[in-house]
């Protein structure tokens, strides 16, 4: 049995990609079509990514 163990920094920044990705698919669907649905889903990218960063933070990765 193999096992990999990625530190929470390392999960933490996956998903940060992750969701800037899907933040930018959204903002381009958004600028072709502005709808409801297309502006919640900026607005849920959004919120995903100000949830890692909150996780990033209260992890203490900035500290020095």
């Amino acid at each position: 049995m193999i096992t990999t163990v990625d530190s929470l920094q390392d999960v933490l920044g996956l998903d940060f990609s992750m969701a800037y990705s899907e933040l930018a698919e959204a903002r381009l669907q958004r600028s072709c079509k502005d709808t409801p649905g297309n502006r919640a889903a900026v607005a849920e990218a959004r919120a995903r990514i100000d949830a890692l960063l909150d996780m990033y933070l209260a992890a203490g990765y900035l500290r020095g």
